[in-house]
């Protein structure tokens, strides 16, 4: 392509065709470069329609329209110069005549007006030629009709390709919805436009009206836009209706300004409101997904960083963030167990979890913890699934610095995350922990709230520490090495494995960390050892042998199976276990199969058997008829008949078919609680009257009823046991957000509560100090002594409760202070140990 270069001798005297040449040259030249490189003809139609602004070089053809804009704007303000100061000549020449023409008459004219009108002919000497004021509207212009003409091609366009019938508007509709839709600016480039275009309308039209410079008028325009009192000092009539349609223009024009900012910072608001900004925090707690056991979670968390102030809990779920934010508010803001953050910071984002994006947004690479909390409104296998999903994401991560704690729904699933993340994932399974906890309770009255005391942060929790002035010492040494802490248990140094209530000469190597039981981590320390233990002490008290049990389920769990392996390793042989349930008898064997997943059930201590009824329903619970199916799989009445004050322990689960609604399924569970008290009541009456009767008044005092142990779900439930009186319960969920909290905080503990809370390895058990002492004698025996006397069988003592103390209101004293000092035991004090049966 030619360079065109123009030669001028004077700028004042150019043409205007000047520039007309210059486009159709430029626009000859074009067409000639394309026709010379065989160019495609659809292509070269398709520029000469346009009129040649479609190119092959757009880079030449848009430095090609710089100049030429920049040549035309030098040229016409040079033209539009020329002309005003031809104007002000003619003026002066006309003014000076005039003053010629006064002297001659002898006026020489006032001073005042003679300095005013030099004042305005050097004003209007100084201003210079309207470059940058022409090439300011040039450009705008030719950007306006840049996009115009684009719209037009796309009507014309769409008018060849369409065989649909549409109009004008609503095509202008259409391509203001795609340019709002795909365009963050096209609001405000739309009104800067219609701004522009009413600048300009308006300061031409005072160009032609008054006369005045370009420069002026436009300035003028603009003042009328931007503030509608300008227009008030206008003179002229032609003049003031000018400025009064400008200011109309400009106040529509200021209110969609406004419109668009408004609605731009309530967008950046609402975006903030959702939770779509970055988390910056470093060393928080990160909670993966939001159930129930969320805020119980969220409350353990907070009592753990109590003591250094509050820490900071990330939520990332799915949920709105706003409805999360109310769930919490409403928490807090509660009368019945509102929940206490203590300082700790809960921050929520919505987002998916599988998402990587969204993981990096709450700082996942920073957490020091994290924790995956199972989907509840999805079945437990596509949840398990979900969750393996979320740890292999994670696994994928470089620099992960916390550790991961995941809930899993199945038991038999826990081998898949163990098998994909085993060094950075920590498993629990909440079904099963429950499941454990619930047998555990039911055969142990009472142990529902030590175990909720000892699980959470609040009171005493478990602690790992190294201790090098305890090295080369036998566990059996320490009892009594910690004024402050009760020690369970050794972590080896060498292959980590987890010793609870290991054997009294297993001895401490170097390296070791002590575990214990204490207020916090710093309230404790080895003490100097000199503390001498009561001697001459009788020989413990023979065990009486367990004894057979009757034991009652009511209601129905998925993972039945399992619990009823679980019980089946606690108790002794010849023991019975009841399922009281609206589950048809035939279809239970293959409920309890799991569809195929779980082998037959083969009990080696219990004799199962099965009844069908309502829970809720008195008449069903009157008498617990047992029901047998034959070989054609038809049910039958076998004549083995119960009733609820013949149990040993009735345990009260919330039904599989109410999980999705934890108010419902603790409103079933507290209708059955208090229909099997009222029966019991009554029917021991019955048999109290009737023993009198018989004269054996010793027999009729002593005869109780074991209290029904039902499962609850929420927490707020637990006011409303308390006005009917109800103590027999268990805060399943509760125990386990505690245990999720605590892993959560430190990995190790995983193994320790896992051991605690199921039949192999050493248990907590409510043993009576009988068992350990004679009461008789009234002697004095110190915490330490008892501690000593308790070791003497592979036990260790954690604490102890009060005959008169009643559960849930007493304080069971575990880890007690002044362990050395000296008390009388009464009969029927309890033990809590932790032993191996």
């Amino acid at each position: 392509m030619s360079l065109l270069v123009f030669e001028c001798s004077s700028p004042r005297f150019i043409p205007c065709n000047l520039v007309k040449e210059c486009r159709v040259m430029a626009t000859h030249q074009v067409n000639a470069d394309s026709q010379s490189e065989n160019v495609d003809p659809k292509k070269q139609s398709l520029q000469s329609e346009m009129g040649g602004l479609v190119l092959e070089k757009p880079r030449v053809f848009f430095v090609l329209c710089c100049l030429v804009v920049a040549y035309t704007a030098v040229v016409v303000g040079a033209y539009y110069s020329n002309s005003l100061l031809n104007d002000r000549l003619a003026k002066l020449e006309l003014e000076n005549s005039k003053l010629l023409e006064a002297r001659s008459t002898g006026h020489s004219g006032s001073p005042i007006i003679q300095d005013k009108s030099c004042e305005n002919q050097s004003k209007e000497t100084e201003a210079g030629p309207p470059y940058l004021t022409v090439l300011v509207i040039l450009s705008g212009c030719g950007f306006i009709s840049r996009f115009l003409y684009h719209e037009y091609c796309t009507f014309v366009q769409k008018k060849k390709d369409t065989s649909m019938q549409f109009t004008l508007s609503e095509l202008l509709q259409y391509r203001l919805d795609y340019h709002f839709t795909n365009s963050e600016f096209a609001k405000p480039v739309l009104l800067l436009m219609v701004t522009f275009v009413l600048i300009v309308v308006g300061g031409f039209i005072l160009l032609v009206s008054t006369g005045e410079d370009i420069s002026v008028t436009l300035w003028k325009s603009w003042t009328y836009v931007a503030d509608p009192g300008t227009h008030a000092d206008t003179e002229g009539t032609l003049e003031r209706i000018i400025a009064f349609c400008v200011t109309i223009g400009g106040m529509l024009v200021f209110a969609l300004m406004i419109g668009i900012i408004s609605e731009s910072i309530g967008e950046q608001v609402d975006n903030l409101r959702k939770g779509k900004s970055r988390v910056i925090e470093c060393g928080h707690t990160l909670m993966l997904g939001w159930n129930d056991k969320s805020l119980p979670i969220i409350q353990q968390i907070a009592l753990a960083n109590e003591s250094e102030g509050g820490g900071v809990v990330v939520v990332l779920a799915e949920n709105d963030k706003n409805e999360m934010e109310e769930t919490l508010e409403s928490a807090i803001e509660s009368r019945e167990n509102a929940l206490h953050l203590m300082g700790t910071e809960v921050i929520f984002r919505s987002g998916n979890p599988l998402v990587q994006f969204d993981l990096m947004k709450v700082g996942v690479l920073s957490a020091r913890s994290i924790i995956m909390l199972a989907a509840d409104n999805i079945s437990p296998d596509e949840s398990d699934s979900r969750m393996v999903r979320q740890v292999l994401s994670l696994k994928g991560m470089e620099n992960l610095s916390g550790h991961v704690v995941v809930e899993m729904q199945d038991v038999d699933n826990r081998e898949l995350v163990n098998l994909v993340a085993d060094d950075i994932a920590e498993v629990i399974v909440a079904h099963d922990i429950i499941g454990r906890l619930m047998i555990q309770c039911a055969r142990q009255p009472g142990l529902a709230y030590i175990l909720e005391s000892l699980m959470g942060f609040e009171g005493a929790e478990f602690y790992l520490e190294n201790w090098p002035q305890l090295e080369g010492l036998e566990f059996g040494a320490i009892t009594c090495r910690f004024d402050e802490a009760v020690p369970i248990g050794i972590k080896k140094s060498k292959d980590g494995k987890v010793l609870l209530n290991p054997l009294s000469s297993v001895r401490i190597e170097e390296g070791d960390q002590i575990i214990v039981l204490a207020e916090d981590n710093d309230s404790y320390t080895v003490n100097d050892g000199t503390y001498k233990v009561k001697k001459n002490v009788p020989s413990l008290p023979q065990r009486l042998p367990a004894k057979t049990e009757k034991m009652l389920f009511c209601g129905w769990r998925r993972d039945m199976a399992d619990m009823i392996m679980q019980l089946d390793a606690y108790v002794s042989p010849g023991s019975e276990l009841w399922l009281f349930n609206t589950v048809p008898v035939e279809k239970r064997v293959e409920l309890l199969k799991d569809k195929g997943n779980k082998d037959e059930l083969k009990c080696k201590n219990l004799v199962i058997k099965n009844a069908v009824g309502n829970p809720i329903i008195r008449r069903d619970l009157m008498v617990i008829k047992n029901i047998r199916v034959d070989k054609d799989g038809n049910s039958y009445h076998s004549g083995d008949e119960i009733t609820v004050d013949q149990f040993d322990s009735l345990l009260i689960l919330a039904d599989h078919a109410d999980q999705t609604n934890i108010q419902t399924s603790d409103s079933r569970s507290l209708a059955s609680l208090l229909i099997i008290q009222d029966i019991q009541s009554k029917l021991l009456e019955k048999r109290k009257k009737e023993l009198m009767s018989q004269g054996k008044v010793d027999e009729a005092e002593a005869l109780r009823a074991r209290d029904p142990i039902s499962e609850i779900l929420d927490s707020r439930t637990r006011s409303l046991l308390s006005v009917v009186n109800c103590k027999g319960y268990v805060m399943s969920n509760q125990i386990v957000s505690a245990v999720i909290a605590q892993v959560a905080e430190c990995r190790d503990l995983n193994l320790i509560l896992s051991e605690l809370l199921s039949a192999e390895g050493t248990e907590i058990y409510l043993r009576t100090v009988e068992d350990y002492i004679d009461v008789k004698k009234s002697e004095k025996f110190s915490f330490w002594d008892l501690a000593v006397r308790v070791r003497e069988r592979r036990e260790v003592l954690l604490g102890y409760k009060s005959v008169s103390e009643t559960f849930p209101e007493c304080k069971t004293h575990l880890n007690p202070s002044n362990k050395g000092q000296p008390r009388v035991w009464q009969r029927g004090d309890s033990l809590i140990v932790l032993a191996l049966d």
